[in-house]
């Protein structure tokens, strides 16, 4: 039933189904079936912790994407890097790096398919029976190594009868939603699904800062998914997918809330009367609908994904079979155009372009020895290659000298990387129900990661002043090189050299997983684990002047311990779950920075030696009565850095031992309170009400003030109306009602601090249809 609560934490939920005639059904909090171990399991039977969502519940929360799961998964956070690609973190486990081709330390899946790059997970969240967020080092079973965790959306299939429905919605700022599916068997072997949707705004809900009737924010995305199950034998199935997705919306701006001069030499003295005057959005500001922009571009995204995947499964006998996964995956920015300073003046702005073009074949043998034992073997093979550009607008940046308010030096600085990521894996895992109340599994992955990349940047035709060109050039020669010409590379060595950055990481890793499950009773499970996971080493694509800005990151390691318990309790009207755990964290992947005699404090990636995590969650659900639902979630993480040196925001040496992660708040909570009830023979009436808060944090590893993320609780709000047998419903709804302000991320963007606020107060309503 739709109406159904399915999941704020880790249980579906159906508080009181209403039988004809309106005769509620005793509450009961309902088991959901997963596949996190790769067979479908009661979720209560998995010894990990698992925060799962219904299809019809993301759509009730307003989930178009991953990023959007921050709001409501305790623990998980999304940040924008600044660069139109998402970043995750989970259980205070992330990679803030704004690289296009960076992998992240939260795997993205579609019913098993690996989306490696963040950026591909923008259309995932369509036409889904369920999503699935594994939390902690996910380095056996799935198809590349992770440290933090993991998602994976489970897409609707086919049905054996013709299915269809549309729903629309309209809300503020002229929002307009329309999503649809048909579903309908072709023969007695094959079924096709099509599903689609389509977002589209006609009002920007961000107005500029220094032109306030001008807006910015109009949304225009669209994703879509074709897939066909062909099942000529009992023993055989075979599914296709073609699925992807288009946004052309306009990206969001930031908010300037602090000027910090670039230049490495003269400071603020080099600002740009442009800047140095240029209004700022108070810190302590609650309006998340100022920003700033230049009004010189039309600043839009131009991105888009297409894969087309295989999954075939064998069933070759009573005991063993044989599944194989095979993927082919493209997403590219033509020319996406980002307003990235915050101020309305081309301080950091950028066009990026860039394409990646990843292929995968996962194939494993799953058996079964007796009722007690049961193994997994496979290989995982796959090949990542991309390039990308950027071509950053620094018309008043000041470490270009535009002491006049006029472009100096240059204003144009171009960066380009290319790479290709090899990967090879074996994996195997091991059950054992050794008693009627114990069991043991084991797992292992060896994996093989080679990783080729070439990148420069370079000062465009295009580029106006005296010339970027002439400065490095003198700076080559000083160190004992060539003159540099334009149009070459700009980034040199500390010989002189200006050849292309070329370079090459080869690692490999053995992550394994043990666990110990005690059913003591029926309904309860307590499990202990030690994992290890790994995350691949990789290439920044930077904005450079030095060769030693491309040098690479190591893999990083993590050594998780964590003892949970699931436990069904009152006839199935509690649901009660908890963990504790600690990471033993080693060479984590951090974005710093190297002091640049030219430009300054310029991003860099190193290794932290040493780390650690501390972290306990729980999830509370209870039916009390009839039709009603409460739920608590919450989650308490400390993380801290035990050793790394490198240098500050500030451009000074700085020793960041004992300080936290950067976007990782110590306490996250949300609670949920959902009533149904009959109004008629034939109709249901529910309310939802959600709350979320999330502790203060930093986007620093510094911790500077200017960085720092208040605490904030967002509240949603929806009313139904449903016809019994689901057919068609209607709703109204309100997200962020209270319109509270929430930081999403602060960037230093060339002259700034640059803030991306959460979105404001939104409402409207929404209805749904289906056909016979």
């Amino acid at each position: 039933m739709r109406g159904g609560y399915k999941g704020v934490g880790v249980v579906g939920v159906t508080a009181g189904m209403v039988l004809a005639g309106g005769v509620m059904a005793a509450p009961v909090i309902e088991e959901v079936m997963v596949t996190a171990q790769k067979r479908s399991q009661s979720i209560n039977d998995v010894p990990i912790s698992i925060s799962a969502f219904s299809g019809s519940k993301l759509d009730d929360l307003g989930v178009v994407d991953t990023r959007d799961l921050g709001n409501f998964i305790p623990g998980f956070t999304y940040s924008d890097s600044g660069y139109a690609t998402p970043i995750y973190t989970l259980r205070g486990v992330g990679f803030n790096d704004a690289t296009y081709n960076a992998s992240s330390t939260v795997g993205l899946y579609v019913d098993e398919v690996n989306l490696p790059y963040a950026v591909m997970s923008k259309g995932a969240s369509l036409d889904l029976e369920r999503v699935e967020v594994l939390k902690g080092p996910q380095g056996i079973l799935y198809g590349r190594n992770t440290t933090g965790g993991l998602i994976n959306y489970i897409a609707n299939k086919p049905g054996e009868a013709f299915e269809a429905e549309i729903s629309g919605g309209y809300g503020r700022f002229d929002t307009r939603e329309l999503e649809g599916f048909v579903s309908a068997p072709l023969s007695d072997t094959v079924g096709v699904r099509v599903a689609m949707r389509g977002i589209y705004t006609g009002e920007g809900y961000q107005y500029s800062l220094t032109r306030p009737d001008d807006r910015l924010g109009k949304k225009d995305k669209l994703s879509y998914r074709l897939g066909m199950d062909w099942l000529p034998e009992d023993t055989f199935s075979l599914r296709v997918v073609y699925e992807g997705w288009r946004d052309k919306s306009e990206p969001q701006a930031a908010q300037p809330i602090g000027v910090i001069a670039q230049n490495a030499s003269a400071g603020e003295a080099a600002l740009s009367p442009r800047i140095r005057n240029h209004p700022l959005v108070p810190v302590d500001s609650d309006d998340n609908r100022v920003a700033d922009w230049s009004p010189e571009y039309d600043w839009q995204l131009n991105q888009g994904f297409d894969q087309i995947s295989f999954r075939s499964r064998w069933d070759f006998s009573d005991s063993v079979a044989l599944v194989s996964i095979l993927s082919y995956g493209e997403v590219y920015d033509d020319g996406t155009l980002l307003p990235q300073s915050g101020y309305s003046e081309l301080n950091a702005e950028q066009e990026l372009n860039a394409e990646i073009t990843t292929i995968a074949l996962e194939s494993r043998l799953d058996g079964f020895i007796d009722d007690a034992q049961d193994w997994m073997l496979g290989i995982n093979i796959s090949q990542d290659t991309g390039f990308e550009s950027h071509k950053l607008f620094v018309d008043t940046n000041s470490a270009i000298y535009p002491i006049t308010g006029e472009t100096a030096l240059g204003n144009r600085i171009d960066t380009f990387g290319d790479f290709v990521a090899d990967q090879y894996a074996l994996f195997g895992n091991y059950n054992w129900q050794f008693t009627p109340a114990w069991q043991l599994s084991v797992g292992a992955r060896y994996t093989q990661d080679i990783r080729d990349f070439e990148g420069c940047s370079k000062e465009p035709d295009d580029s106006e002043g005296a010339g970027l060109t002439p400065v490095f050039s003198v700076l080559a020669v000083s160190r004992g090189g060539e003159p540099i010409s334009q149009g070459e590379c700009v980034t040199v060595d500390d010989n002189g050299d200006n050849s292309p950055y070329r370079g090459t990481l080869d690692e490999s890793n053995v992550s394994a997983r043990v666990v110990l499950n005690w059913t003591p009773v029926d309904d309860t499970l307590v499990y202990a684990s030690v994992s290890r996971g790994f995350k691949s080493g990789g290439f920044p694509v930077l904005s450079s002047s030095a060769k030693k800005q491309y040098e690479p990151v190591r893999q990083e390691e993590l050594l998780a311990y964590e003892i949970g318990t699931k436990n069904s309790l009152w006839e199935k009207r509690i649901q009660l779950n908890g963990a504790i755990y600690y990471y033993d964290y080693s060479d984590k992947q951090l974005l710093t920075r190297l002091l640049d005699p030219v430009f300054g404090p310029l991003p860099v990636l190193k290794n932290a030696p040493s780390s650690e995590v501390y972290g306990a969650e729980i999830e509370f659900s209870v039916a009390p009565t009839e039709g009603l639902l409460l739920a608590v979630n919450g989650s308490y993480i400390l993380t801290e850095i035990l050793e790394f040196e490198s240098t500050g925001f500030d451009g000074e040496p700085t020793d960041f031992a004992g300080n936290p992660f950067n976007f990782s708040p110590e306490k996250e909570v949300t609670v949920l309170a959902d009533y149904s009830f009959p109004i008629t023979d034939g109709l249901t009436m529910a309310v939802s009400v959600d709350y979320s808060y999330s502790s203060e944090t930093n986007s620093t590893l510094d911790q500077d003030p200017l960085f720092k993320h208040d605490d904030y609780g967002l509240w949603n709000a929806r009313l139904r109306l449903e016809e019994f047998s689901g057919k068609w419903d209607v709703s109204v709804y309100g997200r962020n009602v209270t319109n509270e302000f929430s930081t999403v991320s602060i960037i230093q963007a060339g002259d700034g601090a640059a803030r991306y606020a959460g979105a404001p107060r939104q409402y409207g309503v929404s209805a749904r249809y289906a056909f016979d």
